[in-house]
């Protein structure tokens, strides 16, 4: 078994991480309805920033309104919360083993900057 596996089988592990499927799967099946309406609004926002003809500001305005519906439900604003938590902690681990290699290495700041 590799190291890779062996980081990923400790992380299925966690008990934060094992919530965070849970809440997916509790989105996924309790909100979908709201989530196909969050998608078809964040679309039409993308088209209108892309085609002048289109009423940017209206499409922008009710993208806004779906996301922060979305958004504020108790289990989506919880596996955000979690989800941060957890590349937190995948960010620290990168960097001790970063620093354990070479302290030429530059710290990570942020998981989306690998």
């Amino acid at each position: 078994m590799n190291i890779e596996q062996i980081y990923l089988n400790e992380l299925l592990k966690e008990e934060n991480f094992k919530r965070l499927l849970d809440l997916k799967k509790i989105i996924d099946s309790k909100y979908s309805s709201k989530i196909i309406s969050f998608k078809n609004k964040e679309a039409l926002y993308l088209e209108a920033k892309e085609n002048k003809y289109m009423d940017e500001e209206k499409a922008r305005l009710e993208f806004q309104e779906k996301k922060k519906e979305l958004y504020s439900l108790p289990e989506v604003s919880e596996y955000f919360k979690l989800e941060r938590k957890i590349n937190e902690m995948i960010e620290k681990d990168l960097n001790e083993i970063k620093a354990s290699i070479s302290n030429k290495l530059l710290e990570t700041k942020s998981i989306n900057s690998i």
